[in-house]
Protein backbone atom coordinates (compact mmCIF):
# COMPACT_ATOMS: atom_id res chain seq x y z
CA UNK A 1 0.00 0.00 0.00
CA UNK A 2 0.80 3.34 -0.88
CA UNK A 3 1.46 6.00 1.72
CA UNK A 4 -1.27 8.37 -0.19
CA UNK A 5 -4.00 5.39 0.21
CA UNK A 6 -3.54 5.30 4.14
CA UNK A 7 -3.43 8.98 4.21
CA UNK A 8 -6.79 9.29 2.49
CA UNK A 9 -8.56 6.15 4.49
CA UNK A 10 -7.53 8.06 7.70
CA UNK A 11 -8.82 11.02 6.39
CA UNK A 12 -11.87 9.24 5.65
CA UNK A 13 -11.75 7.56 9.01
CA UNK A 14 -11.44 10.90 11.02
CA UNK A 15 -14.53 12.24 8.51
CA UNK A 16 -16.74 9.42 10.21
CA UNK A 17 -15.55 9.46 13.67
CA UNK A 18 -16.45 13.55 12.80
CA UNK A 19 -19.77 12.63 11.87
CA UNK A 20 -20.62 10.24 14.21
CA UNK A 21 -19.39 12.43 17.17
CA UNK A 22 -22.13 15.46 15.91
CA UNK A 23 -24.83 12.63 15.53
CA UNK A 24 -23.60 11.84 19.11
CA UNK A 25 -24.29 15.43 19.98
CA UNK A 26 -27.30 15.82 18.23
CA UNK A 27 -28.69 12.57 20.00
CA UNK A 28 -27.86 14.37 23.56
CA UNK A 29 -29.22 17.30 22.71
CA UNK A 30 -32.90 15.93 22.00
CA UNK A 31 -35.04 17.15 25.06
CA UNK A 32 -35.48 14.17 26.91
CA UNK A 33 -39.40 15.01 28.10
CA UNK A 34 -41.77 14.35 25.93
CA UNK A 35 -43.81 17.23 23.86
CA UNK A 36 -45.44 19.43 25.89
CA UNK A 37 -48.39 19.66 23.64
CA UNK A 38 -48.77 15.76 23.43
CA UNK A 39 -48.16 15.70 26.98
CA UNK A 40 -51.06 17.61 27.55
CA UNK A 41 -53.59 16.19 24.73
CA UNK A 42 -52.84 12.33 26.95
CA UNK A 43 -54.18 14.33 29.75
CA UNK A 44 -57.39 16.10 28.51
CA UNK A 45 -57.68 12.17 27.16
CA UNK A 46 -57.35 10.83 30.24
CA UNK A 47 -59.76 13.73 31.87
CA UNK A 48 -62.49 12.91 29.68
CA UNK A 49 -62.21 9.26 29.91
CA UNK A 50 -62.36 9.07 33.40
CA UNK A 51 -65.56 11.49 32.95
CA UNK A 52 -67.18 9.21 30.28
CA UNK A 53 -66.56 6.06 32.96
CA UNK A 54 -68.25 7.99 35.48
CA UNK A 55 -71.25 8.70 33.77
CA UNK A 56 -71.19 5.16 32.49
CA UNK A 57 -71.22 3.81 36.17
CA UNK A 58 -73.76 6.52 36.53
CA UNK A 59 -76.52 5.54 34.28
CA UNK A 60 -75.45 1.98 35.24
CA UNK A 61 -76.67 2.97 38.96
CA UNK A 62 -79.83 4.93 37.42
CA UNK A 63 -80.78 2.03 35.25
CA UNK A 64 -80.40 -0.61 38.66
CA UNK A 65 -82.54 1.93 40.45
CA UNK A 66 -85.26 1.80 37.72
CA UNK A 67 -84.44 -1.92 37.23
CA UNK A 68 -85.64 -2.65 40.97
CA UNK A 69 -88.02 0.18 41.00
CA UNK A 70 -90.03 -1.61 38.50
CA UNK A 71 -89.15 -4.87 39.92
CA UNK A 72 -90.86 -4.00 43.44
CA UNK A 73 -94.06 -2.62 41.57
CA UNK A 74 -94.21 -6.07 39.42
CA UNK A 75 -93.88 -7.71 42.78
CA UNK A 76 -96.63 -5.48 44.02
CA UNK A 77 -98.82 -5.36 41.38
CA UNK A 78 -98.77 -9.30 41.21
CA UNK A 79 -99.82 -9.53 45.07
CA UNK A 80 -102.65 -7.08 44.20
CA UNK A 81 -103.95 -9.34 41.54
CA UNK A 82 -103.42 -12.84 43.47
CA UNK A 83 -105.25 -11.82 46.31
CA UNK A 84 -107.85 -10.13 43.69
CA UNK A 85 -108.23 -13.15 41.71
CA UNK A 86 -108.59 -14.83 45.21
CA UNK A 87 -111.51 -12.89 45.79
CA UNK A 88 -113.33 -13.42 42.66
CA UNK A 89 -113.00 -17.08 42.78
CA UNK A 90 -114.38 -16.89 46.26
CA UNK A 91 -116.99 -14.30 45.85
CA UNK A 92 -117.92 -16.68 42.30
CA UNK A 93 -118.28 -19.57 44.48
CA UNK A 94 -121.00 -18.11 46.80
CA UNK A 95 -122.95 -16.65 44.05
CA UNK A 96 -123.23 -19.71 42.68
CA UNK A 97 -124.43 -20.99 46.26
CA UNK A 98 -126.37 -18.33 46.50
CA UNK A 99 -128.24 -19.05 43.36
CA UNK A 100 -128.95 -22.68 44.11
CA UNK A 101 -130.61 -21.52 47.48
CA UNK A 102 -132.94 -19.44 45.75
CA UNK A 103 -133.61 -21.69 43.30
CA UNK A 104 -134.77 -24.13 46.48
CA UNK A 105 -136.87 -21.36 47.78
CA UNK A 106 -138.16 -20.78 44.80
CA UNK A 107 -139.39 -24.50 44.23
CA UNK A 108 -140.48 -24.51 47.96
CA UNK A 109 -142.56 -21.87 47.13
CA UNK A 110 -144.30 -23.15 44.03
CA UNK A 111 -145.20 -26.05 46.13
CA UNK A 112 -146.47 -23.79 48.86
CA UNK A 113 -143.81 -24.96 51.41
CA UNK A 114 -142.18 -21.84 51.14
CA UNK A 115 -142.87 -18.41 53.66
CA UNK A 116 -142.55 -15.49 51.34
CA UNK A 117 -139.71 -13.43 53.49
CA UNK A 118 -137.55 -15.93 53.26
CA UNK A 119 -137.38 -15.91 49.17
CA UNK A 120 -137.09 -12.03 49.58
CA UNK A 121 -134.22 -12.42 51.48
CA UNK A 122 -132.66 -14.93 49.62
CA UNK A 123 -133.37 -12.72 46.60
CA UNK A 124 -131.41 -9.42 48.32
CA UNK A 125 -128.86 -11.60 49.20
CA UNK A 126 -128.52 -12.58 45.43
CA UNK A 127 -128.99 -9.25 44.26
CA UNK A 128 -126.36 -7.30 46.95
CA UNK A 129 -124.00 -10.61 46.10
CA UNK A 130 -124.09 -9.77 42.13
CA UNK A 131 -123.72 -6.37 43.47
CA UNK A 132 -120.48 -7.28 44.85
CA UNK A 133 -119.28 -9.25 41.68
CA UNK A 134 -119.57 -6.33 39.08
CA UNK A 135 -117.40 -4.56 41.76
CA UNK A 136 -114.81 -6.86 42.16
CA UNK A 137 -114.94 -7.24 37.73
CA UNK A 138 -114.70 -3.43 37.76
CA UNK A 139 -111.74 -3.44 40.29
CA UNK A 140 -109.99 -6.36 37.85
CA UNK A 141 -110.76 -3.37 34.75
CA UNK A 142 -109.36 -0.67 37.03
CA UNK A 143 -106.26 -2.57 37.96
CA UNK A 144 -105.54 -3.66 34.23
CA UNK A 145 -106.40 0.27 33.15
CA UNK A 146 -103.82 1.41 35.83
CA UNK A 147 -101.18 -0.84 34.37
CA UNK A 148 -102.49 0.13 30.79
CA UNK A 149 -101.93 3.89 31.22
CA UNK A 150 -98.13 4.39 31.46
CA UNK A 151 -97.65 2.48 28.49
CA UNK A 152 -100.75 4.69 26.38
CA UNK A 153 -99.51 7.82 27.71
CA UNK A 154 -95.66 6.93 26.57
CA UNK A 155 -97.01 5.75 23.11
CA UNK A 156 -99.11 8.62 22.45
CA UNK A 157 -98.32 12.54 21.56
CA UNK A 158 -99.89 14.89 23.25
CA UNK A 159 -102.88 16.59 21.19
CA UNK A 160 -105.90 17.87 22.27
CA UNK A 161 -108.74 15.48 21.60
CA UNK A 162 -111.50 17.00 19.94
CA UNK A 163 -114.07 15.88 23.14
CA UNK A 164 -112.26 18.52 25.08
CA UNK A 165 -112.15 20.81 22.57
CA UNK A 166 -115.57 20.95 22.44
CA UNK A 167 -116.39 21.08 26.34
CA UNK A 168 -114.21 24.37 26.17
CA UNK A 169 -116.91 25.84 23.29
CA UNK A 170 -119.53 27.72 25.55
CA UNK A 171 -122.79 26.62 25.18
CA UNK A 172 -126.19 28.86 23.78
CA UNK A 173 -128.63 28.22 27.32
CA UNK A 174 -131.68 30.17 25.60
CA UNK A 175 -133.72 29.78 22.45
CA UNK A 176 -132.48 30.65 19.31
Amino acid sequence: MRMSELEEYQRRITAAMDRLAKGLDQLNAAPAEPDEDIVQALEDERQANAQLTERVKALKESHQDELNSLRDQMDFNNDRVTQLDMDVQRLRQANEQLSAACEQLRLANAEGLADPKLIDTAVIAELESLRATRAIEMAEIDAVLTALAPLVEESEPEAPAEDDRAEEEPKSGGAD
